[in-house]
């Protein structure tokens, strides 16, 4: 009996110990960041500092991981460095000036350099984004001045032809006595004929110029939010996409077409999107093929292989004429279809599917909006949240709960540089009204509190 009790404690122990191994930690994310550094992708090491930096968010040089195991650890100074290769400068001092405050370091030291203009910090207000914005807008008005220059010149012909032809009809006027009455009606329908196309170029003229008058800048794009604005807890919703299915006609597209939407969702920075290759790997270690032909059932098995919380099943169908990109998204813990979105053309050139993939992919992106709420009321095996289906909440959605701790300053200019936040599990919404949800826990939770803060994964 004894034997018993101790073989079970130590079963106990392994299988505990596994579980809290499988849980990525902050240096699990920092480590993938470096990585992607290496090759370049300066936008997925970005996401992956973020996530370390969500849990473990101050800079040193020596970050215990695990046992007597120390590593160093600089998230921000290291983000500071991908935003300058990506020319986002405002992000990269801040991150660099965070990093700086924390713990000094020569390679912080060494880019905020390169951001500053003989020792002294960049004017924000004149950095090179702006510049390029205000370049942008003289060209612009440059453009329209010239084309209102034109419009002034082509009026003042029109006056000149108008002037020619009151002097034609003068002329006409004098010579009708002289001619036959046959040559005078042939000329007078000569002058209707012009004078019917002078109208029509003078309304040709006047809508161009009421069209002119009317120019607006063109709005931002068809994005509806920021990922950036919204506080990031752990990792973003996680995103695998299969291998587009196709109709013969478009057979040689879907391998591009299943690439070109890997890169939108990714340029998006909206998900955590899977490398192709994991999920070749794991298509092919359970034996299946990598055409498209693959149904929901064996669609989520490989999802919650490749650990993908939405697993995305496309198609590409090319006609004469007629071009269609379609694209579902499943959730792999319920099995559910939670987004759907296609786009058609009349037309079947490359640049049109490339751009119907790209409408495809924000119109994924804008169907799964990122908000922020707290949580309303704490029951026995529910949670209230405040938010609903007004901001894009539905049946499906995955938030993580989350304290926020102590707030980071500027040191110098006073200003909140970040907020340490403490993840407290994830829910899933059950039901949703207009300006409230109710959810449930997914596995795990700390004890949550009224409050306590949501953000959709």
């Amino acid at each position: 009996m004894r034997r018993c009790l101790i073989i079970l404690f130590i079963v106990s122990i392994f299988i505990n110990s596994n579980f809290l191994y499988s849980i990525e930690k902050f240096y699990t994310y920092y480590d993938k960041a470096l990585k992607y550094m290496q090759k370049g992708d300066w936008e997925r090491a970005i996401a992956e500092f973020k996530s370390a930096a969500s849990l473990e968010f101050e800079d040193a040089k020596k970050k215990r991981t695990y046992g007597t195991r120390f590593i160093k650890y600089f998230p921000h100074r290291e983000m500071g460095v991908c935003y300058y290769n990506l020319e986002e400068y405002d992000n990269a001092m801040g991150e660099l000036q965070l990093s700086y405050a924390y713990k000094k370091s020569k390679r912080a030291e060494e880019y905020i350099k390169k951001l500053s203009f003989d020792g002294r910090n960049i004017d924000f207000e004149k950095n090179l984004a702006e510049r390029k914005q205000h370049e942008k807008e003289q060209e612009e008005l440059a453009l329209r001045q010239k084309e209102m220059e034109e419009q002034k010149q082509k009026e003042a012909e029109l006056a000149q032809k108008q002037k020619e032809i009151e002097e034609e009809n003068k002329r006409l006027e004098k010579e009708r006595e002289k001619k036959e009455k046959t040559e005078l009606a042939a000329m007078e329908k000569e002058i209707q004929k012009k004078q019917r196309e002078l109208e029509k170029e003078r309304k040709k003229l006047e809508e161009q110029k009421k069209r002119k008058s009317n120019i607006s800048k063109l709005p931002l794009g068809a994005l509806t939010y920021d990922p950036n604005a919204v506080t990031q807890v752990g990792s973003r919703l996680s995103v695998a996409v299969l291998t587009f299915a196709s109709n013969e006609k478009a057979q040689n597209l879907a391998e591009s077409v299943t690439e070109k939407l890997v890169t939108q969702l990714v340029n998006l920075r909206r998900f955590r999107v899977i490398e192709r290759s994991a999920l070749d790997k794991i298509m092919e270690e359970q034996k299946l093929g990598m055409t498209g032909f693959v149904d929901d059932e064996t669609a989520v098995k490989v999802g919650k292989l490749a650990g993908a919380d939405l697993i995305i099943l496309g198609r590409i169908n090319i006609e004469i004429g007629y071009a269609k990109v379609s694209a579902r998204g499943i959730d792999t813990e319920t099995s559910e279809l939670i987004v759907a979105k296609e786009a058609n053309s009349g037309n079947t050139n490359i640049e049109t599917i490339e751009y119907l993939v790209e409408q495809v992919a924000i119109d994924i992106y804008n169907d799964l909006p990122l908000v922020e709420g707290i949580i309303m009321e704490v029951e026995d095996t529910q949670v209230i949240l405040s938010i609903g289906s007004e901001v894009g909440v539905r049946k499906g959605t995955k938030c993580v709960a989350y304290k926020e701790g102590k707030k980071y300053y500027h040191p110098t200019t006073g200003e909140v540089h970040g907020i340490n936040v403490i993840p407290l599990g994830e829910l899933i919404v059950i039901q949703v009204q207009e300006k409230m949800s109710i959810a449930k826990p997914i596995g795990k939770i700390s004890d949550l509190q009224i409050e306590d803060k949501v953000v959709v994964k």
